[in-house]
């Protein structure tokens, strides 16, 4: 049979346990890729292929990389970086789904964005 003070201290453990993890869980997900399900290496191909070409043609010296500087940028949150994957999707025609979406998302989030 345990004390009561052996009982105090293993709830007052436990309790501490549930809090670290909480605390570490909030934190994990508060720097979680906000393109979870994206694939960064697909996502370049589907870019390279569905994306470029449009960009290019957007400047004289045809690097369309521009776009996604500091002064040509249009997102400046994850909400409207995936508005704008979804318009070009649709402008573009080129019939992504959500994967291929997520993993465009995830490319130039990874490469160019950083958002969390």
């Amino acid at each position: 049979m345990r004390s009561k003070g052996s009982l105090i201290c293993l709830r007052l453990l436990c309790a501490a346990a549930a809090i670290y993890l909480a605390t570490a869980l909030v934190g994990v997900s508060a720097h979680a890729n906000p393109f979870p399900k994206g694939n960064a290496a697909a996502g370049k191909t589907l870019h390279d292929k569905g994306c470029v070409t449009c960009h290019n043609s957007m400047f004289p010296d045809k690097d369309g990389r521009q776009l996604y500087s500091d002064l040509f940028r249009k997102a400046d949150s994850v909400a409207k970086l995936r508005g704008m994957i979804e318009f070009c999707n649709n402008r573009t025609k080129s019939g992504w789904f959500e994967e291929e979406i997520q993993h465009v998302g995830r490319y130039l989030n990874d490469t160019y964005y950083q958002f969390k």
